[in-house]
């Protein structure tokens, strides 16, 4: 571009040439009968004549700013073409307003989510540390003799009645 150099491109891929294009020439007419060209214009005048001839529209993905095409007769292709706008409608002060808020929302979220994460990692550190510590004391633990719980009494009446619930099946053959 400093070296004011130009080159002519012919590209089938639209996206493709505007992003390479600074100046278009647009050519209408019948071929081989009544063709006729424009002078180099810049890019969005001249796109807006070849999309109007075209009776097409193109507006910005809202996620990814990439242009796409409207659908024909759509909402949004009928108010374009009553503006004339027909490449990528300019976005408005209010929706740049919107964006650029929803952008810092997005942001600060992803700054918390990230602080979290890091608090997390935090604690997954101390718990690492105190894993041995744990575990020693465990060691410790079973190093040291249970005491021993006290036997059952023999007999008495659960006893009794356990024999009698035994032998009463037994005894109905």
């Amino acid at each position: 571009m400093q070296a004011k150099r130009a080159a002519f491109v012919v590209e089938h891929d639209f996206i493709m040439a505007t992003y390479m294009a600074d100046k278009v020439i647009v050519f209408d007419g019948e071929p081989a009968k009544n063709t006729y060209c424009t002078s180099p214009e810049n890019l969005v005048t001249g796109m807006n004549r070849f999309l109007k001839l075209m009776d097409i529209t193109f507006r910005r993905d809202p996620t990814n700013y990439r242009p796409r095409i409207n659908k024909h007769e759509s909402q949004k292709d009928q108010e374009q073409k009553k503006l004339g706008n027909y490449f990528l409608m300019e976005e408005t002060e209010e929706s740049k307003k919107k964006r650029i808020a929803k952008q810092m929302e997005d942001d600060e979220a992803v700054y918390e989510r990230n602080k979290e994460l890091k608090g997390n990692q935090e604690e997954s550190k101390e718990e690492i540390q105190e894993k041995p510590k744990k575990a020693a004391a465990k060691q410790e633990k079973k190093k040291q003799p249970e005491p021993e719980a006290p036997a059952p009494k023999k007999g008495g009446k659960k006893a009794a009645k356990k024999e009698e619930s035994d032998d009463d099946w037994a005894d109905d053959d």
